[in-house]
């Protein structure tokens, strides 16, 4: 999938240079982040929903939802 992201042209050069001193481009070096991100995410929502559920305060069927936790 394709997707279009406007950022400024001195940010985009510098990035670019930075991923050809790492021997990588540009894509590969936002993928990468991407993937990191959301493993953090992830292992963050593990963490927490085991938490919950050692404590009692969730069931061991509960799925962790994000959202919930930020809801107003």
């Amino acid at each position: 999938m394709s997707i279009m992201i406007d950022l400024p042209s001195a940010m985009v050069q510098e990035a670019r240079e930075y991923a050809t001193v790492r021997g990588t481009t540009l894509e590969r070096m936002v993928v990468d982040y991407l993937k990191m991100q959301l493993t953090r995410k992830r292992e963050a929502d593990d963490v927490y929903g085991f938490l919950m559920r050692q404590n009692g305060w969730l069931p061991d069927d509960y799925v962790f939802n994000r959202e919930e936790a930020v809801a107003k």
